[in-house]
């Protein structure tokens, strides 16, 4: 990994400690990081592709390995973690003008989830890729929700609570659906 990159990404966290991401500017970035602006536009476009890189690498990476229904419920809990370990830096890119970037990212990645353990799971001829693609959208979407109203109450809930609340009403439908398919 760009070792820029990093101290980049480090730098922008820690400002999100105690600033409004939508306050940070690339100057507080490079100042807090040791680097010139020049250097910054070399590896970013702006903020919001920095935000990006940094939630690609610290999460969407270390997912790569839960890709099968019987670690599924590792992936979410590796979500909600890294969610409640960055609490500052979740919460704050939740509530600044980019939170929707929060909420597609996290859609990305359930959704990635769903597509992998059907995939591995499911034939083609069991389960149709436009219905695989439909159960991945919508169990994607109601899984960000959680998140969200989850991030809304400022995680007030045992993080494994909420795991097992997603995890009754996904266990099996999939089963169902090819079932009734």
């Amino acid at each position: 990994m760009n070792i820029t990159k990093k101290a980049l990404s480090q730098a922008l966290k820690e400002l999100m400690n105690h600033m409004e991401y939508d306050k940070i500017t690339i100057s507080d970035v490079t100042s807090q990081a040791g680097v010139s602006r020049n250097t910054f536009y070399y590896h970013f476009q702006d903020i919001n592709h920095l935000l990006e890189w940094t939630y690609d690498v610290e999460i969407v990476n270390e997912l790569a390995g839960y890709e099968n229904l019987e670690t599924w419920r590792d992936g979410l809990l590796s979500v909600f973690t890294y969610t409640e370990t960055n609490r500052k830096f979740c919460l704050n890119t939740f509530h600044s003008l980019s939170r929707d970037r929060l909420e597609k990212f996290l859609y990305r990645i359930t959704y990635d989830m769903m597509i992998s353990i059907m995939n591995k799971k499911y034939s083609l001829t069991l389960l149709p890729q436009e219905l695989k693609l439909d159960i991945a959208d919508f169990y994607g979407r109601a899984i960000v929700a959680q998140m969200i109203h989850w991030l809304e109450t400022r995680l007030e809930e045992p993080k494994d609570e909420l795991i097992a609340r997603v995890e009754r009403v996904t266990t099996g439908v999939i089963d169902l659906i090819v079932k009734k398919h």
